[in-house]
């Protein structure tokens, strides 16, 4: 039972009723000699390259000194148990792996605790001392709403378990996070929405209005990440809309935003304001240099989103906007493997197959009879997108294969136009 691995520590349980506001935090100056960990979610145990990663900036498995805050999880107990034991697959000890426990939400495996009651712990002077002996912090999945709402006071102050995780930062440590752990990251957070809510409905930043559902809500995370908006689940949950709309709009305070794949990692090295990618997955990053949004009786229209998407090993200038394949990979522009017609394909969107990967590498960028590709969406009966991703003689891609069934892959600066299209079914005559 997940119970017995709560037992050692000190639960304090206190009912306090919380007026939830839209955060104004204070973002504070990131010239640290820390790292950051941003997970896109669904993060595998056997992900070697990311555990190992995170591990060793923390200290090794000697030295590292986990902090878990599940304030996130609507499962907090269970979420802590499954990070904990494969920590310790990694060679980790128990007693190196420390719940905060922080969450607004009861997990039904603990019959004896109601973790609901753990809203208000981030006040507790006591748990923000184990955090600031930590080396790394990781923040597990859920709504990252939950996150900002116990961890930030209602007044936009911030609780003592936040500010020391920002000492732990500071210091050198390693804050992590996956899921809606990683959303928290940057200043500016997305907390909802799908992309043809983006496309189609008005953007929401209070975090307790009753926007319609799917509507793009636009608020405000922890900021330890200061280059741009982070979006998570990113192709398996179809957010390219949602990302390049979140990036496009008024709320925006950069030109550049990222969105990171399942079992995959931004790796953030302050040092060096650069990162690396780590994982299986992605990392796709959108520009809007010289984007143009329009507004439409179908929703918003986007043309010249730059677009690049960076796999393990790649490494990215965050300060020069630039990315250094990883050591192997071989440039494709001219040696194009591919020599075919390109045609409409569907649902990106939707996460559905063909594959936003497979559009710009196999069907795009190493493909020499192709010039650009389209991508059909569809909502519902009425609502349908086109999203066109186009080369320019700025457009480079890069591989180097893995195994036999898998190559690796870097596409850098393809546009990106999204609009929408008239739909018109009817039978053939």
């Amino acid at each position: 039972m997940v119970t017995k691995y709560l037992n050692s520590f000190s639960l304090s349980l206190v009912f306090v009723c919380m007026i939830f506001v839209t955060f104004n935090t204070t973002i504070h100056s990131q010239n640290t000699g820390g790292s950051l960990v941003i997970v896109g979610g669904g993060l595998e145990a056997n992900n070697k390259s990311i555990y190992g990663q995170m591990i060793e900036l923390a200290g090794g498995t000697e030295k590292a000194r986990f902090a878990v805050i599940p304030s996130a999880s609507g499962v907090a107990a269970q979420s802590w148990v499954s990070f904990s034991k494969i920590l310790m697959t990694y060679g980790l000890k128990a007693e190196q792996i420390h719940l905060i426990n922080i969450a607004m939400v009861d997990d039904d495996s603990t019959t004896d605790v109601d973790e609901s009651q753990w809203k208000n712990n981030g006040s507790d002077p006591k748990l923000a001392e184990i955090v600031r002996k930590s080396t790394a912090v990781w923040f597990t999945g859920g709504d990252q709403l939950r996150t900002m709402k116990t961890l930030v006071n209602p007044d936009g102050t911030e609780t003592p378990v936040l500010k020391a995780v920002r000492e732990v930062y500071q210091k050198g440590g390693v804050i992590g996070g996956s899921s809606a752990g990683a959303a928290i990251m940057s200043e500016v957070m997305i907390g909802n929405g799908s992309s043809f809510g983006a496309l189609t409905l008005p953007i929401s930043t209070d975090i307790n209005d009753e926007a319609e559902k799917g509507s793009l809500l636009i608020t405000t995370g922890l900021g330890f990440f200061p280059y741009g908006i982070v979006d998570q689940h990113f192709h398996a949950k179809g957010r390219l809309a949602r990302l390049a709309v979140a990036l496009n709009s008024k709320y925006s305070k950069s030109n550049i935003a990222f969105g990171v794949d399942e079992n995959t990692a931004i790796i953030y090295y302050p040092a060096t304001k650069s990162f690396k990618v780590a994982g299986a997955g992605g990392v796709t990053i959108l520009e809007n240099f010289d984007t143009k949004v329009t507004s439409t009786s179908g929703g918003l229209a986007l043309k010249n989103v730059v677009l690049s998407y960076l796999e393990e090993g790649d490494v990215y200038d965050l300060e020069k906007k630039t990315a250094s394949p990883a050591p192997g990979k071989k440039s494709i522009k001219g040696n194009e493997y591919y020599d075919h017609e390109a045609t409409i394909q569907t649902g990106i969107l939707n996460g559905e197959n063909p594959s936003f990967r497979d559009l710009i590498t196999n069907e795009l960028i190493n493909n020499k009879a192709a010039g650009s590709i389209e991508n059909l969406n569809i909502s519902g009966t009425k609502t349908a997108y086109m999203i066109r991703f186009s080369k320019t003689p700025l457009s480079e891609g890069f591989e180097a294969e893995i195994t036999p069934e898998y190559t690796s892959c870097t596409v850098l600066k393809v546009l990106m136009d999204i609009y929408p299209v008239n739909l018109l079914l009817q039978p053939k005559q």
